[in-house]
């Protein structure tokens, strides 16, 4: 009988990305999927520490998952649990001194090694892990036809960050930056269309850097060569959105996440130029104030960050731009917060990711006195959340009467006689339609404008 394994993923695309790829390290290995944790030999946690208390959180589900399995089996047959991941990575043997019910720890750059770990627990070892991170590190490469989400299928192009911004903890869990081969990356783009995805999202931490990053091994003349090359129009990010855009016969391609400082004009214009190049981009800006941004670490002042929004604007095509804002950072003043709301009713943003300020441990600003009381951060967010309701049913008003193209990806969660898919801005849209027609492309005219989603009723051919 083949042994179990069960994956639960948090946070972005690319940790369930990760987790796809995961599940077919473990596939290969001779394990197969459950659903249902209490079937599993191996119960694995895909997390992510965007949010506070992210290793607290992981000890609370090992927790609740090991009492239901106790009611159901013997003690001495309990899963092997494992946490891969961004906690995985920052706390490494830490996990195991905080629980003892954790077997493994998998670090985001070991998905490939994660069988070899499994053979070691299974041949007595009492605890595995592997938390190797380095820029020489080769990209876990998925066959096309073993994803796990349908219609929509993820790309890696790049790992890692180089910017190490003050609050941030990438860097450390992710490693310096990498870039994937463009041929590998058209080719799997091109394999993708041609089974039938209708999307794909080009994913990295920062995709904008995508093609010098992780090329430079202490040869200046080769670094020299990359840059040329650069010049030359052979591995920029923009470059890159080309190539995928003509040659992998993709119908709808869209990227995240893009970094301020690396973003350029020339991105927006490839976009315009192409049709299935999608009229969306994830900009974060994370505070309106120069002061703040400086204390952040970002590399560029609000100014250089409006000029990036003004390209967009300037676009042909209709963009969506949405972001991440971080209120409370050590430091900011009501002043500074203020400076945050008018560029939120500046910029106009479609949709707004919104963060209250906690430390993350080895970042620069973990060393900052968190100087802004909790209540504070509370009424910042509200107040920046309130501000952000506001522009967001304006944007969202402008669709009404409006014809959308909809990628349809299933049943609505809100309705059961309702579908659900995304625009090719990013909004997610719900109607009433068949489920024959999931997976399929359609127009839906708008009737409806919600606070964080579009409503409306299917266009029959």
């Amino acid at each position: 009988m083949k042994k179990k394994f069960y994956l639960e993923t948090y946070g972005c695309q690319m940790n369930v990305h990760d987790s796809e790829k995961a599940s077919f390290a473990l596939s290969a290995a001779g394990y197969e999927p459950t659903s249902d944790p209490v079937d599993a030999d191996l119960i694995l946690l895909n997390t992510c520490m965007v949010r506070e208390k992210a290793a607290r959180k992981v000890y609370a589900r090992i927790g609740e998952i090991k009492n239901r399995s106790l009611r159901n089996i013997e003690k001495d047959s309990l899963p092997i649990f494992g946490v891969m991941g961004c906690v995985a990575q920052a706390e490494a043997d830490r996990l195991f001194e905080r629980s003892r019910d954790i077997k493994l720890v998998l670090g985001t750059q070991a998905i490939a090694r994660l069988p070899k770990l499994m053979e070691q627990l299974e041949g007595g070892f009492p605890r595995a892990i592997d938390v190797r991170l380095s820029k020489e590190a080769e990209f876990f490469e998925l066959d096309c036809n073993v994803r796990q989400t349908k219609h929509i299928a993820y790309i890696t192009i790049t790992e890692g960050c180089n910017k190490f911004c003050s609050f941030c903890i990438v860097p450390f869990t992710r490693g310096r930056e990498r870039s994937r081969p463009a041929d590998r990356i058209v080719a799997e783009a091109t394999g993708l269309g041609r089974i039938g995805y209708q999307e794909v999202q080009l994913l990295g931490q920062n995709v904008n850097s995508y093609g010098l990053s992780g090329r430079y091994h202490g040869n200046l003349d080769s670094l020299i060569d990359e840059i040329d090359e650069r010049d030359n129009g052979e591995i920029t990010f923009a470059r890159l959105l080309e190539r995928v855009a003509t040659e992998s016969g993709v119908p709808r391609i869209k990227f995240t996440t893009s970094y301020p400082r690396d973003f350029d004009e020339k991105i927006v214009n490839v976009i315009d130029d192409h049709q299935n190049l999608c009229e969306w981009i994830h900009l974060p800006a994370q505070s309106g104030s120069d002061r703040v941004l400086r204390a952040m670490r970002r590399g560029y002042s609000r100014n250089d960050y409006t000029e990036k929004i003004a390209a967009i604007k300037r676009a042909r095509k209709d963009f969506a731009i949405t972001g991440d804002m971080i209120v409370g950072f050590p430091g900011e003043t009501e002043e500074d917060f203020s400076e945050t709301m008018s560029l939120i009713v500046e910029v106009e943003y479609d949709g707004l990711y919104i963060f209250k300020y906690s430390p993350r441990p080895r970042t620069p600003a973990a060393a900052y006195p968190d100087s802004i009381p909790e209540e504070v951060k509370i009424d910042r967010f509200l107040r920046l959340q309130e501000l952000q309701d506001h522009v967001q049913k304006s944007r969202y008003s402008r669709y009404l009467g409006r014809s959308v193209e909809v990628l349809v990806e299933g049943k609505s969660l809100r309705s059961a006689s309702d579908l659900s898919g995304h625009t090719r801005c990013h909004k997610v849209v719900n109607f009433p339609g068949s489920e024959d027609i999931i997976g399929k492309v359609v127009d839906v005219k708008i009737t409806d404008a919600k606070q964080h989603s579009l409503y409306g009723t299917l266009i029959e051919e």
